[in-house]
């Protein structure tokens, strides 16, 4: 049979290219991202081979090129996606000009001890990568994200609320968003390690015990005097 010559050719596809929706194309993301993640926190990310990250992913592993480009492009998605969860909360809560200093202060801490929660590989790959290998692509991309994101920002609201005599003015605002993420991040890092020695156990429980904690903790910490009290 000869072809019609008024039928239009059909469209070229690009090599490697997979047909799929938006909603298959971003579930195919996200178990490249979690299988990632689960073989990076069990033997360093080095140590994962892509083939082994697409496996457990149950995709080929042509799907991490086309998704990533190259492994760092899928250990900075990684990254990225957990500084994503956590910093669209931080900006929209810094930003809202309706809550007091206080009650900022204690939706500040519970968003980061929830996002730590869910991600809490995070403070151990932080660690490994950004302090343990030194300098690399991978930890110059940690320190950027990091400090670039909402850090500053919660340095400049650190500032501003100091300005308005809401916390106290005599700590320095760079040194207090540090101790402020800390606070949220090191007990995820440690408990692993010592929290049976001690008799705290990092449960379902705890993060809720930790939010409880370092709210009251900052709060007796930054909250500013009133005249009464001075």
């Amino acid at each position: 049979m000869s072809p019609d010559p008024h039928r239009s050719p059909p469209t070229a596809r690009r090599p490697g290219r997979p047909r799929q929706s938006e909603s298959e194309a971003k579930e195919v993301r996200d178990r490249l991202l979690d299988a990632a993640t689960e073989l990076a926190v069990e033997q360093g990310f080095d140590a994962c081979g892509l083939r082994e990250i697409a496996s457990r992913a149950d995709v080929s592993s042509g799907m991490i090129a086309y998704y990533f480009g190259d492994r760092q492009g899928l250990y900075e998605a990684m990254f990225q996606r957990a500084f994503d969860r956590i910093g669209s909360q931080v900006r929209a809560l810094i930003s809202d000009p309706d809550r007091t200093g206080g009650d900022r202060i204690e939706e500040l801490v519970r968003i980061q001890v929830s996002a730590i929660a869910a991600d809490p590989w995070l403070p151990r790959l932080i660690m490994r990568e950004g302090v343990l290998r030194g300098s690399s692509a991978i930890g110059e991309f940690i320190a950027e994200t990091i400090a670039e994101g909402p850090l500053k920002q919660l340095i400049s609201w650190l500032e501003a609320e100091q300005a308005r005599h809401v916390i106290r003015e005599e700590f320095d605002p760079r040194m207090l968003a540090i101790t402020i993420a800390s606070l949220a991040g090191f007990p995820f890092l440690m408990l692993p390690i010592v929290g049976d020695q001690i008799g705290l156990r990092l449960d379902g429980d705890f993060p809720n015990r930790l939010i409880e904690h370092n709210q009251k903790f900052l709060d007796y910490a930054l909250r500013a005097q009133t005249e009464d009290e001075r």
